[in-house]
C-alpha cells in the first residue's frame, strides 16, 4: 500500500524525543517550523536585519539532531517512509541554515552599524522592551568581522591618509525609501499612518484588517514585524 508523504511537522512528532520534566515550556513541532519558515521569510524580505532568532534555531537544530538519529536506528533505511522523512529534515535544515546565510550577509555588509544597533536596542531595552538585534555568537562574529575590516583598511588605505581623516565611516541603513509586502496576521492590530504623497505635510491611516495585504513603506510596519503581528512578502 503506498504510503502518504508526511508534512514536516509529522515528521518532527513522530521521530520527537522525550522532552525532560524540567522544561518549563513545551515547543511542539509544528510550532517551531511555522515560527520559524515565517521568521525566515522575513528576514530575507526585510531590508534591514530583524530581532535575532537563534534560540528558535537552536530548539529547531535540536529537534532535528534527534530526529536523525532515530533515523539511524530504524532496521529498514531503504522504506519510501524513511526516505521521505530523510528529504524532508533536509528541507528543514536548509531552511536553518539560509535564515543564518541571510543574517551573516547583512552583519557582514556594515557590522559597526550592526553593532551600534544592537548597543542601543540593550541600553533602551528596559523602557521600550525592545527585543535584541544580535545573539552572542553574532555579536562576536560582527566584532571579529569589524575588526578584521579595520586592520585590512588600514594597511592599504588609511595608512597612508593623514591621522585626521584615517576613520572607517559607518554608513547608517535609509529605510525611508524602502517599501514591503506584508501581511496582517492578528487581529486588532494597530493603525498605520503612512505618508500622503499628494500632500507632503500630510499622512494617511490605514486600517490593518487581519489577512489584509498591503504595499506600505517599511518604517511604518518594522515594529509590527518585530512583534509578530503582521509578515513580509
Amino acid at each position: 500500500m503506498e504510503e502518504t508523504p508526511a508534512s514536516s511537522s509529522q515528521i518532527l512528532s513522530q521521530f520527537d524525543n522525550e522532552e525532560d520534566d524540567e522544561n518549563e515550556e513545551y515547543v511542539t513541532p509544528d510550532a517551531v517550523i511555522k515560527r520559524m519558515t515565517q521568521w525566515w521569510q522575513n528576514e530575507m524580505a526585510s531590508p534591514c536585519l530583524l530581532p535575532t532568532q537563534m534560540e528558535l534555531v537552536d530548539i529547531l537544530l535540536d529537534q532535528i539532531q534527534g530526529m536523525e538519529e532515530n533515523i539511524g536506528r530504524q532496521k529498514d533505511k531503504v522504506q519510501l517512509r524513511i526516505s521521505i522523512h530523510k528529504m524532508e529534515l533536509q528541507r528543514i535544515s536548509f531552511m536553518t541554515s539560509d535564515y543564518i546565510r541571510c543574517r551573516l550577509r547583512k552583519i557582514e555588509a556594515n557590522p559597526r552599524s550592526v553593532i551600534e544597533e544592537h548597543q542601543k536596542r540593550l541600553e533602551e531595552g528596559f523602557l521600550k522592551r525592545q527585543p535584541e538585534l544580535l545573539s552572542e555568537s553574532e555579536l562576536k562574529f560582527a566584532k571579529e568581522y569589524a575588526d578584521a575590516e579595520a586592520q585590512l583598511f588600514g594597511k592599504t588605505v588609511l595608512g597612508f591618509m593623514p591621522a585626521a581623516l584615517q576613520k572607517i565611516p559607518v554608513p547608517m541603513d535609509d529605510l525611508s525609501t524602502e517599501f514591503s509586502f506584508i501581511r496582517v496576521l492578528e487581529d486588532n492590530v494597530e493603525n498605520v499612518s503612512v505618508p500622503d504623497w499628494s500632500d507632503p505635510n500630510s499622512e494617511v491611516i490605514l486600517e490593518m484588517t487581519k489577512n489584509s495585504i498591503h504595499l506600505i513603506p517599511f518604517s511604518s510596519i518594522r515594529h509590527l514585524v518585530e512583534e509578530g503581528k503582521i509578515e513580509l512578502l
